[in-house]
């Protein structure tokens, strides 16, 4: 496995450990999608949701180019810079709440995020 593959591995994996709370609820992101996917009366509702989309397609990508040697970088690329602004979002968000879990769980994903762009080829 190249380390552009297993960088995006990384990718996939921290970006489905990233923590969410709100008040009386909490859980990571593989937990929401789990939900999401198991709610079939509200499965088309959830899936036109920009966010739920967004991270959709772009797990996707990010999965297809761990999959796949010879995958576009140009799609790869797209994938990140379209997951990376939600965790973002998620880090932001637990730095003016003080909440210690939330910049924990998303410091994994920005380092893989920043090892992707140090080592992205052209």
């Amino acid at each position: 496995m190249k380390i552009n593959q297993l960088i995006n591995l990384g990718l996939l994996l921290t970006f489905q450990f990233c923590y969410l709370e709100w008040p009386n609820n909490a859980s990571f992101i593989f937990q929401a999608t789990y939900e999401i996917f198991t709610k079939t009366d509200q499965l088309a509702q959830n899936f036109t949701h920009p966010i739920i989309l967004v991270g959709f397609i772009s797990q996707i990508l990010i999965l297809l180019s761990v999959i796949f040697k010879k995958f576009n970088p140009k799609w790869n690329l797209i994938g990140v810079i379209a997951i990376t602004p939600i965790v973002l979002l998620f880090f932001i968000v637990g730095i003016l709440g003080f909440n210690l879990k939330i910049i924990i769980s998303t410091i994994p994903y920005l380092i893989f995020c920043f090892l992707f762009f140090k080592f992205r080829r052209v």
